[in-house]
């Protein structure tokens, strides 16, 4: 994952479960073509064309294409040899035909498959983004949070929670409209991708609230990360000199040991933050008149 592009642990493990699940198993292929070998030489070489729904099961249920040709090619023999051995079962379809047929339908359905499979892969994809910034959402976060803990815990590691949230965004909004404040949380979301690592995860929880997660982080790398958002955040938002962003992070598992304990630490801690710059801000004026 890199800055908040979603690939999260559920999304890849399901390439090799959860679609394969939805397919009859693979040993039912060679079962199945036995069966139309067996049918071929009780009702004759009519039955041969039964081997064309065993291949495309051949070609649904693998996922390797040599697999897949394999199965097909057995298929074929399996359904061929009753009536190649015994004349009196009648006549094999041409060759050329005997062979393309059932191979084009296994082509086929290998293809529909991997065409199927690429439009569930591209729709799971789209859910976990948020359409405005390209970012991870609150979806694809809470499951990557959720495999942090796991992870860290396991292997007892620290990770850090980085909570992010816009000042002010609400008079920006005002002033520019929704098309001005969509444009200016886009800026935000590319100037924090650029500020964070390869392994670490952008996302946007929704309104002008961010979020990042960086695996193994202890509490003086959050710090130092802490300190390139607050500049990438401003950065981002030099049009607007009251714009900044209040930053607050929590450290696992100090600060919390569950993914919930987590939000809610660093939603503490931005909060604060939030809350001291705004009496650093009220006490600026009182500061300057003395």
């Amino acid at each position: 994952m890199h800055g908040g592009v979603a690939t999260t642990p559920a999304r890849r493990s399901s390439r090799g479960g959860r679609h394969a699940s939805r397919f009859p198993p693979v040993a039912a292929v060679p079962v199945a073509a036995l069966g139309v070998a067996a049918a071929v030489a009780v009702a004759g070489a009519e039955a041969y064309w039964l081997c064309v729904p065993v291949t495309v099961i051949a070609g649904a249920v693998t996922r390797a294409r040599g697999a897949a040709a394999l199965l097909t090619g057995f298929a074929v023999v399996a359904a061929a040899t009753p009536a190649f051995l015994d004349p009196g079962l009648g006549s094999l379809p041409p060759a050329i035909l005997a062979v393309a047929v059932p191979g084009l339908s296994a082509a086929i359905a290998r293809l529909v498959r991997e065409r199927l499979e690429a439009g569930q892969a591209a729709l799971h994809e789209l859910a976990l983004l948020d359409p405005l910034t390209g970012l991870c959402n609150r979806r694809a976060l809470d499951d990557r949070l959720a495999y942090e803990v796991a992870r860290h815990r396991r292997h007892g590691r620290t990770f850090a929670l980085m909570m992010i949230d816009l000042d002010d965004f609400k008079s920006i909004s005002e002033r520019f409209g929704h098309s001005g404040g969509d444009e200016l949380l886009g800026d935000v979301g590319l100037a924090l991708r650029a500020a964070v690592r390869e392994q670490d995860t952008v996302a946007r929880l929704g309104g002008d609230e961010f979020c990042v997660l960086a695996p193994e982080t202890d509490r003086a790398e959050a710090r130092r990360l802490e300190e390139r958002l607050r500049p990438a955040v401003r950065r981002a938002t030099g049009g607007f000199k009251d714009l900044s962003g209040s930053v607050g992070y929590a450290v696992f598992p100090e600060d919390g040991a569950s993914a919930a304990a987590m939000m809610a630490a660093a939603d503490v801690a931005q909060a604060e933050d939030k809350r001291r710059a705004r009496d650093e801000s009220a006490r600026a004026p009182a500061r300057a008149a003395a």
